[in-house]
């Protein structure tokens, strides 16, 4: 056999595994674990500090708001009055608050209703959650709230 004919074998053998190889079962890659938030549900955050992100303003001593995330539902504490709802969210970081309910209590010390007023807010127009250095940071709107561990 001729050098000729033997390079030709050769190519023609290597052509012939490339076409069977691209024709074979691909196995696929194996799947990605779920990365993303921990769930909320079972915890418990008291408000420390609330606003535009980048200027945050520290929660009121002794009038801290809360908030306790159950299943699907939500509770606590505006610093004046109690509220409630629902509430749903996803390990992707996304959450949405439904209707939420409060009493009509008006504190007077300085400052109260209006704190009550931005976090209420802040829960309507929630958009995303994430854990940031132990805290819970929950955004949209334009409104950040970071709350620490109850």
């Amino acid at each position: 056999m001729n050098g000729r004919t033997l390079k030709f074998g050769l190519l023609v053998t290597v052509a012939s595994l490339l076409t069977v190889a691209g024709c074979a079962p691909q196995i696929p890659d194996p799947p990605t674990p779920p990365y993303g938030q921990p769930p909320i549900v079972d915890t418990s955050w008291v408000l420390e500090a609330y606003g535009e992100p980048g200027n945050l303003t520290a929660a009121l001593p002794d009038h801290q708001p809360t908030i306790s995330f159950g299943e699907d539902n939500v509770s606590g504490f505006t610093g004046c009055n109690v509220y409630g709802g629902d509430y749903i969210s996803s390990r992707d970081g996304t959450i949405e608050f439904g209707m939420l309910i409060q009493t009509e209590i008006a504190c007077l010390e300085p400052g109260v209703m209006e704190q009550e007023a931005a976090f209420m807010d802040a829960l309507r127009l929630a958009e995303k959650y994430e854990f940031v250095n132990g805290n819970l940071h929950v955004s949209g709107g334009g409104w950040l709230l970071v709350l620490s561990p109850a």
